[in-house]
């Protein structure tokens, strides 16, 4: 059977509208198709028509068929189908460079918790390697990079454009030069840049997401251009921002205080970061998945943690990992139920998991840099919001990754399949960041705080702050208790001594009650 796909995430979304779409006429004439492509921030022309496939002939398509995998042409149509959270795929071997694809894509099935698209440059090797443009039943879409493990270039995100589950979609995918883009319905969905594969095989793909998922889509219609850049150039500039982030770092090994003085220096956070914890070492070794709680009371939302870990790989024939935890929600019986994990897996490559939901729903992402396990590796990294950035030893390695925004609590942890496997951390620390503007005064707590309708403990209650929530501060006073108090945006107070203030707070308006 072909490969096997984890699935990484997936969203389950509101229904939403259909939309109407035109496709390109029956003889392949690229006009149509060239007319949607200019609604890109890169130019592309379609130009000679290399795969015409309305699959009313078994040529050229692969056919396979086991208990669980079926597919091959029947009916006029390419029907692809699976049972179970695993993926396939089927290619057509005619290896090609800059291509604009076209298909029309409609489930059979009636479950939802499904992927299926388009791949481009499928390596030769057949592993399912290459690009793929994924939308799913339950209107969502998403771009990743198979490369023995899956790399997500665009993140699962929903749209009004994809018709839900059993409605026929057309999809439009674009592999030119370094440039990728996605259109779903005549409307353009996603754009990004990657230069792993420059050359390879077409294909269709489909992926259940529960062991009991039955996955059945009909394609139709496959058209494969060759293609290129208006621009005539060999690259483009990546179409996402990377928000003016250094991409070296030289305080990475150090003090904590001196990399955060630098990152404040870089503009990479704002100024007033306040330590949470500094841990000289921790360490676990062997078979299983270990981990140890950090600073458990001191839940926090925008954070920069570090620290220098050395793995020793235990098993290479299963996945193990030495990693740091953050923004992690326990439940009832103290199991972590979602959570940020930054570490190097045991293919000596960093990676990062948003694990966002309760119910396991994780999004991940894998560095390009194959670091040389024999020796330490010095991890830093800031959350801030949603968006976090990585960087190893001093260099940018992930940035831009979308993560779930939560507060949370901070961990190192080692997942060891054999006996020999060690995560050893050290100088593990971690600071709370400031989420305000210039002039801005913030209060958060490490546990729950009582709100006040007016400064002092004889005024009614007013709600809770909760644990690591952040909340700007309009004003101050002192109390009936003789208390200090800040007074939040919403007019509520909470009393100074029970919160910690960031910013600028020095200079905020005195309020009389």
């Amino acid at each position: 059977m072909k490969a096997l796909i984890v699935r990484l995430s997936i969203i389950i979304l509101a229904s939403m509208g259909l939309f109407t779409y035109v496709f390109a006429d029956d003889s392949g004439d690229p006009t149509t198709v060239n007319k949607l492509l200019t609604d890109g921030t890169q130019e592309v022309t379609a130009d000679e028509l290399l795969i015409n496939a309305p699959f009313d002939s078994k040529a050229e398509w692969e056919s396979y068929s086991d208990k669980d995998v079926k597919m091959g042409v029947a009916d006029g149509v390419y029907h692809v189908s699976l049972k179970g959270n695993i993926s396939t795929f089927g290619l057509n071997y005619k290896s090609q460079s800059d291509t604009v694809i076209q298909v029309k894509a409609k489930q059979i099935s009636e479950k939802t918790d499904n992927a299926y698209g388009v791949i481009c440059r499928s390596t030769i090797n057949g592993n399912g390697d290459g690009y793929y443009f994924l939308i799913s039943g339950d209107g969502s879409y998403t771009i990743t990079r198979v490369k023995g493990s899956v790399t997500t270039l665009v993140k699962w995100t929903e749209s009004k454009a994809i018709n839900k589950g059993q409605d026929e979609n057309e999809l439009t995918v674009v592999c030119v030069k370094n440039y990728l883009a996605m259109y779903v319905n005549d409307v353009l969905l996603a754009e990004t840049t990657d230069d792993t594969f420059l050359q390879g095989d077409t294909g269709l793909t489909i992926s259940g997401f529960a062991d009991d998922t039955e996955v059945k889509v009909d394609f139709d219609d496959a058209r494969v251009w060759s293609a290129s850049l208006a621009s005539g150039a060999d690259t483009v500039t990546d179409t996402t921002s990377s928000s003016d982030l250094p991409g070296t770092l030289t305080s990475y090994d150090g003090k904590p205080k001196e990399a955060i003085a630098e990152l404040e220096q870089l503009s990479v956070i704002p100024a007033g970061s306040s330590q949470i914890f500094n841990e000289n070492h921790a360490f676990f070794t062997g078979q299983g998945n270990w981990f140890t709680p950090l600073a458990s009371r001191a839940p926090h939302k925008n954070i920069v943690m570090g620290s220098e870990l050395t793995f020793t790989v235990g098993s290479s024939s299963e996945f193990e990992s030495c990693s740091l935890i953050s923004r992690i929600k326990t439940n009832d019986q103290g199991t972590a139920t979602t959570y940020v994990q930054v570490g190097i897996g045991n293919d000596g490559y960093p990676y990062i998991l948003d694990r966002f939901s309760e119910a396991q729903d994780s999004s991940v992402e894998i560095g390009s840099s194959e670091l040389d396990l024999k020796q330490p590796h010095h991890v830093l990294f800031t959350l801030i919001n949603d968006v976090a950035n990585i960087y190893i030893d001093g260099s940018l390695e992930i940035s831009n990754f979308t993560i779930g925004e939560r507060s949370g609590t901070y961990g190192i942890s080692l997942s060891g399949r054999g006996p020999k496997a060690r995560c050893d951390g050290r100088n593990i620390w971690a600071f709370a960041v400031p989420n305000v503007q210039a002039g801005q005064c913030a209060v958060s707590s490490s546990k729950v705080a009582n709100k006040r309708n007016g400064p002092g403990t004889s005024f009614d209650a007013a709600g809770q702050l909760a644990a690591g929530d952040e909340v700007i501060v309009s004003g101050q006073a002192k109390g009936s208790d003789g208390k200090n108090w800040w007074q939040l945006e919403d007019e509520t107070w909470v009393r100074s001594d029970l919160v910690t203030a960031v910013g600028d707070c020095a200079n905020v308006p005195i309020v009389k009650p």
